[in-house]
């Protein structure tokens, strides 16, 4: 598991250090492509990190849409940063039906992360800054590129839209 959080860590760190035709900073949300990434929205604060990316290679997830999330450890007894990949399941056909879907993802994740480590007032209100924003320039690249609208899979319960895996780092 190192191995793979090192290569997104990676990825995640030369994403932002190649630029390509279409990348836009979005203020916080870092919005792009990547030869490896169909599209990519990326942010980090206060320890907490969120990557929302659909790869060009298949994953083992019933849906392309990916996020990737790193979580601070706040225990000083017992150290221990949470990382889990979670397949979003944007089954919407609009792009406002897909926001929805992503935002209650990561929405998820951050009550998940924040519940036992003290935050800042501000700290959702900041993270969540421009969200909207920076997912439809996201969106929008997954459109081009084909990806989106997905077909939903048959049997497949909306109810249940996310897949999640975890692991943690001392």
């Amino acid at each position: 598991m190192m191995l793979k959080l090192s290569r997104i860590l990676v990825a995640a760190c030369v994403f932002l250090a190649i630029p390509t035709a279409a990348i836009a900073q979005s203020d916080e949300w870092f919005v792009g492509s990547h030869p490896d990434y169909h599209a990519a929205m990326m942010q980090q604060i206060d320890g907490i990190f969120v990557v929302v990316y659909v790869a060009k290679e298949p994953s083992i997830y019933a849906t392309p849409v990916l996020m990737e999330t790193i979580a601070p450890a706040c225990n000083t007894e017992r150290p221990i940063e949470l990382h889990g990949t979670t397949a979003v399941m944007a089954f919407g056909q609009t792009a406002e039906d897909r926001l929805a879907e992503v935002k209650s993802a990561v929405e998820r994740f951050i009550e998940r992360s924040v519940s036992a480590c003290p935050v800042a007032d501000d700290f959702e209100a900041r993270f969540f800054y421009r969200f909207d924003d920076a997912y439809l320039a996201t969106d929008a690249l997954l459109v081009e590129a084909g990806i989106f609208p997905l077909d939903e899979i048959d049997g497949m319960d909306r109810d249940s839209s996310t897949v999640e895996q975890e692991d943690s780092r001392d």
